[in-house]
């Protein structure tokens, strides 16, 4: 079974893979200049999840108590099993929520009021362990 994106993080949100991380251990000798390497293969991939979360009030406070909330159950996926995601037509298998962090605007606030909502910007991070 796989879960949609948006179900977790709403419709304003765009994904975008990145290539995968070599391991590599090196090693140095002594009298030597120079370091050999041991390729040890991929240590998964990853993808990455920007977007936008949106709640409204009749107050600021009120919205950002529903957008706290919200966060909240979105952070409880840092400690779920690997699973599928799918966003679009894409599939993304076997994967975790590294974090979440949010993205402070221009006067430093993560926490923006607009005409009875308040928003916030995010940036999660996911591995595929496969």
């Amino acid at each position: 079974m796989s879960t949609a994106l948006t179900t977790i993080f709403g419709t304003e949100i765009s994904v975008a893979p990145t290539p995968r991380r070599a391991q590599r251990q090196y090693y140095g000798f002594p009298g030597s200049h120079g370091v050999s390497t041991m390729q040890l293969g991929s240590r998964g991939w990853s993808f990455v999840v920007h977007g936008r979360l949106r709640a409204t009030g009749i107050s600021y406070a009120a919205a950002r108590q529903t957008i706290e909330a919200a966060i909240s159950v979105i952070d409880a996926w840092q400690w779920a099993d690997a699973e599928d995601f799918t966003f679009g037509s894409s599939t993304y298998a076997n994967c975790v929520m590294d974090k979440m962090e949010l993205v402070p605007g221009p006067d430093g606030k993560p926490f923006h009021w607009t005409a009875g909502s308040v928003f916030c910007d995010f940036v999660a991070y996911f591995t595929g362990l496969l």
